[in-house]
């Protein structure tokens, strides 16, 4: 099969507007190993997109020498409805402004369904199970029939991604360094190799599974999720998900998103999803730690943010990250309160300096090798 461009239309959601995601496929359908990438489910986040707008030439060439022997779908711009969010010259691409939904939220958790329609089919045989719940996971979403745009969003893409042996979602933070969120179950594994040639940072896993309802958990957590329903089946981790942070905001531009595209190629070249040498790995440049392991800094007043540290530090528990200024307060001393890490690691990521801070905000995130209790439970992000 060529190189095709297609289109997914949303339901109006007002009169006079339509909405429509384009998504791109490549080599041959039901082809192994398939994988699906997705950039900008937070619309706002486009250092991802700019690596896929450098990825799309080189998978059109690749088709055309007849090198991809697998199956490649990709979503350059995943969500058209976050895209539209213009709202007093600022993009707001975080939050559906509808529904007040996070856009990588309440994504569809298909274990229950797979179960009753796969269940009585599994057994000791690891690749018939997989080819059971691949089936059934997408005839649970054939049979859905949702209402509005963000749910039509979901079930589709779901459709697109839910068979996949690999699936990226790309992001990125307010102003981070290139960083993972991954599933326990695929470290060391596949996920070293892609945390090693994408030259990331941080690795950051949940254990043993997300059990938030992002994109990436979704996908990650249904071979587990049924794994624990049917202990007697053999049920392997068929899919390798990862949520990729590109770095920042603001870190769109042709060099990095160039050399992400061919980090990213060279990825599918060593998983053999595009024929080819993908040459030597490169030096793995970080460990992975828990989620519970992560610090995450939060403002406790209103007032100017301040950072004394650069993104990528490595900090020691007690050092001062930032600071909230007052700026009714004259005295400096009383004016200027610090946040500082509750853990030894790395600050993968942090808001711009000179914004304004409000009780509760997201400051940082210190990616820390032990587990804190305060941690315990809680979710890759909070905001």
């Amino acid at each position: 099969m060529a190189h095709s461009k297609n289109r997914i239309v949303l339901p109006s959601m007002t009169p006079g507007t339509s909405r429509s995601i384009a998504y791109h496929r490549f080599g041959r359908i039901g082809a192994r190993p398939k994988v699906y990438l997705q950039a900008a489910i937070h619309a706002n986040e486009l250092p991802g997109v700019m690596a896929l707008h450098h990825l799309l030439p080189m998978l059109v060439e690749a088709d055309r020498l007849g090198r991809i022997k697998g199956e490649i779908v990709v979503v350059p711009a995943v969500n058209p409805i976050g895209l539209s969010q213009l709202v007093g010259n600022n993009h707001l691409g975080r939050f559906d402004l509808l529904g007040r939904e996070n856009f990588n939220r309440n994504w569809l958790d298909l274990s229950g369904a797979v179960a009753e329609r796969a269940g009585g089919k599994l057994g000791r045989n690891a690749n018939d199970n997989v080819a059971a719940i691949r089936g059934a996971a997408v005839a649970a979403l054939a049979a859905m029939k949702p209402v509005s745009e963000l749910q039509t969003l979901r079930v589709q893409i779901m459709k697109l991604a839910v068979d996949a042996d690999i699936a990226l979602d790309l992001h990125c933070e307010a102003d981070a360094v290139l960083h993972l969120f991954i599933s326990r179950k695929d470290w060391p594994g596949p996920a070293a190799l892609l945390a090693a040639d994408i030259g990331a940072q941080a690795v950051l896993y949940n254990d043993p599974y997300p059990s938030h309802l992002t994109f990436a958990g979704v996908n990650s957590a249904l071979w587990p999720r049924l794994a624990e329903r049917f202990p007697a089946a053999n049920i392997p981790q068929a899919c390798l998900t990862a949520t990729i942070e590109f770095r920042g905001e603001h870190d769109v531009n042709h060099a990095l998103g160039e050399n992400d595209a061919r980090n990213l190629y060279r990825f599918l070249l060593r998983r053999g999803i595009i024929a080819g040498r993908a040459g030597k790995l490169p030096r793995l440049k970080t460990g992975a730690t828990p989620i519970a392991g992560m610090d995450v800094g939060y403002s406790p007043s209103a007032g100017m943010l301040v950072y004394h540290l650069p993104k990528g530090s490595k900090v020691r528990k007690g050092t001062p990250i930032c600071e909230v200024i007052d700026p009714a307060e004259w005295r400096p001393a009383k004016a200027r309160t610090q946040i500082v890490a509750r853990t030894d690691g790395i600050l993968i990521g942090r808001r711009l300096d000179g914004r304004l801070a409000w009780p509760g905000m997201v400051v940082f995130r210190v990616a820390g090798s032990k587990i804190l209790a305060h941690r315990k439970g809680m979710g890759a992000h909070d905001d």
